[in-house]
């Protein structure tokens, strides 16, 4: 049986049981479930405790709420690793206070797993409880959970029974939890405003439809990033008459959840896990949490198995649908930095499910942004900033979509490729990248093509 202990008390339990080492690992769960209470007592008492305390590593993914350990003040007896980062981890990383710890999602358990580097000792996640069965859930948050719990540490789950419960490899038994922390200070779950599909802007709009047009048939099976171009592709989907869309994602929200309400998406096409949505985090409105709630159409998996590149390709036909910081004429992807000084979030699991849809035949991996940046700056350049990470590379068959159309640069010759997307760039832009290529001799050019039509791999809407 778990013990059962109260939020001041969980910085006694873990220096009491580590005070004989000189370091240990706390791996956090995170996104919507991040356990925002326990990691304020935790840092209090670290900020009490600093000289009888072992130096600590934690490590996560995307956080919400206040990260007091990351902060200045800490640097003495924490360090922070980050594999996907928001507000206050970027500012911190930035500073050089906070590691950015490249990795995809798939690969998070290589990096936690028993023997590596990151094995934990301790895991901090929240937890619901089935008021009918007595069974515990991780919720909204399993993504690498699984693998850290059975690292050998020891887990603490935060009890919280405003979280949904949902189902899968979510479903954890009593014998896995070390304590549970019961109190009336545990901060709720995280909840986001729900898209509004009804007033997108018009580049949005077009994006979608395009994807819906081009790249959706029945039987197709999904994965959607979060953001106003991914909520784009689900409002033109739920303005089609598609019929039996699946879904296998690495985050659920809102407009996946709503394609499910309307029966779009009923998963009886898939090859891999019939009858269900699979998903790794969930994250988003009220709504969407009262409708996971104890609903088995839904099924939670580690993310090392829905980013998994079989179990993708299983789900086939499979289409993919992301967004980035910009692309380049080479095709190079980033998505985590702007440029070398200044480091934005993480490249998540986009590398996972383009890599996974290289073969054509199992799908198609989409890289959907508008052709600008809010100032107006163009996201298509002539070379992508040096020393960044790419969440896309040259060699990876991707197809890019903005407002003004489709470049498939699939089997493309690194000149022909450079032409696409050079067509695709805002007018503003657009002819100047076009005569960097035409002049640029490493662009080798197709012989057959000509100034006045659209190259290979393009498709424009009107066309």
């Amino acid at each position: 049986m778990p013990e059962v202990i109260k939020l001041d008390e969980l910085g006694e339990v873990i220096f009491s049981k580590f005070k004989h080492k000189a370091e240990i690992t706390i791996y956090l769960g995170s996104n919507a479930a991040t356990p925002t209470s326990s990691i304020i007592s935790l840092s209090e008492a670290i900020r009490q405790k600093k000289s009888k305390i072992p130096f600590i590593q934690i490590i996560h993914i995307l956080m919400q709420g206040p990260l007091p350990y990351a902060g200045e003040e800490f640097q003495d007896k924490v360090m922070t690793y980050s594999l996907f980062s928001g507000p206050d981890i970027r500012r911190e990383a930035n500073l050089g206070r906070v590691f950015y710890l490249p990795c995809s999602l798939a690969n998070i358990p290589g990096l936690i797993g028993k023997g590596r580097r990151f094995q934990p000792d301790v895991v901090i996640a929240k937890i619901t409880r089935n008021e009918y069965t007595g069974e515990y859930s991780l919720g909204l948050s399993l993504e690498a959970i699984y693998t850290a719990i059975e690292s050998g540490g020891i887990f603490i789950g935060e009890l919280d029974s405003r979280m949904p419960f949902t189902y899968g490899q979510s479903v954890i038994s009593e014998q896995q939890i070390d304590f549970i922390i019961e109190d009336q200070e545990i901060k709720p779950i995280y909840d986001f405003p729900a898209p509004d599909f009804d007033n997108l802007n018009s580049q949005e709009r077009k994006i979608g439809k395009l994807i819906s047009e081009y790249f959706i048939e029945d039987g197709t099976t999904l994965q959607v990033g979060i953001g106003r171009i991914p909520d784009a592709v689900v409002a033109t989907i739920k303005e089609s008459n598609f019929n039996d869309l699946g879904i296998q994602t690495e985050l659920y929200g809102d407009g996946l959840m709503h394609l499910q309400k309307l029966g779009i998406v009923n998963n009886t096409k898939k090859k891999l896990d019939p009858e269900y949505s699979t998903t790794s985090l969930i994250m988003g409105s009220e709504e969407l949490y009262k409708f996971v709630n104890l609903r088995a159409g839904i099924q939670m998996r580690s993310c090392d198995y829905t980013n998994c590149a079989d179990n993708i390709r299983r789900n086939s036909p499979f289409v993919s649908i992301n967004t980035a910081m910009g692309i380049d004429l080479f095709g190079n992807v980033w998505a985590d930095f702007v440029d070398t000084q200044h480091y934005y979030s993480g490249v998540g699991g986009q590398p996972d499910f383009i890599r996974a849809l290289s073969d054509p035949c199992f799908g198609i991996p989409i890289i959907a942004m508008t052709s600008t940046t809010g100032k107006g700056k163009s996201k298509i350049v002539k070379e992508h900033p040096p020393g960044i990470d790419l969440t896309a590379c040259a060699f990876d068959g991707i197809v890019l979509v903005n407002e003004f159309g489709i470049a498939d640069l699939r089997g493309l010759t690194i000149g022909e490729r450079a032409l696409a997307i050079a067509h695709l760039a805002h007018p503003e832009y657009r002819d100047e990248l076009v005569k960097y290529v035409w002049e640029t001799s490493r662009f080798t050019k197709p012989h057959h093509w000509k100034k006045s039509k659209p190259p290979r791999g393009i498709i424009y809407p009107e066309q």
